[in-house]
C-alpha cells in the first residue's frame, strides 16, 4: 500500500513542478534582463545620419 502512495506523491509533486516551471512570467522579471545583443549592436550603420 505504501508504494502507491509514493507513487502518487511522486506523481503530484513532479505535476506541480510542471506547472511551476511553465507558468508566465511577469514583465517585472523580463524588465531587468538585458536586451537581446542584436537590438544594441550599432556595427551596421543604419542608425547614423
Amino acid at each position: 500500500m505504501w508504494i502507491f502512495l509514493l507513487e502518487s506523491g511522486t506523481a503530484l509533486a513532479l505535476f506541480l513542478f510542471i506547472l511551476w516551471w511553465t507558468r508566465p512570467r511577469s514583465h517585472d522579471e523580463s524588465a531587468h534582463s538585458e536586451p537581446p545583443k542584436a537590438l544594441t549592436d550599432k556595427k551596421d550603420g543604419h542608425d547614423q545620419p
